[in-house]
């Protein structure tokens, strides 16, 4: 390094011969693998937010089957019916796959109410 200072157009003019190397035969390659994986990123990084937004929040604690019970008890007799029938699907799946052909025969009288009380 010298101790003199250049002069203004002197260092102009050395910024001229500034070059830059030839572009290889890969370059175009490069350009491509680096846009699909900044898209990859993207899209991962988009997964994973909308997972995390979906998640469903875990902060009610779930009600006992005889909780459940007493409030479809004092539910109008259709929703009661309907609750029913949700309750007997979740904790005998069995009685409810052998009852499904008959909730929706006509005249065919399925006691939804005292089918869960005999699975509870």
């Amino acid at each position: 390094m010298s101790e003199t200072a250049l002069s203004e157009e002197a260092m102009r003019n050395s910024l001229l011969d500034i070059r830059l190397p030839p572009e290889t035969a890969v370059a175009p390659y490069a350009d491509l693998m680096l846009a699909a994986g900044l898209g990859g990123g993207a899209a991962l990084l988009l997964v994973g937010a909308v997972r995390l937004m979906s998640r469903r929040k875990s902060g009610a604690p779930e009600m006992s089957v005889a909780a459940r019970i007493a409030a479809l008890r004092a539910q109008p007799e259709e929703a009661r019916r309907v609750g029913f029938l949700h309750l007997l699907k979740e904790i005998a799946p069995e009685r409810y796959a052998a009852l499904q052909p008959l909730l929706y025969r006509p005249g065919a009288a399925v006691d939804v109410e005292k089918e869960v009380e005999a699975h509870v």
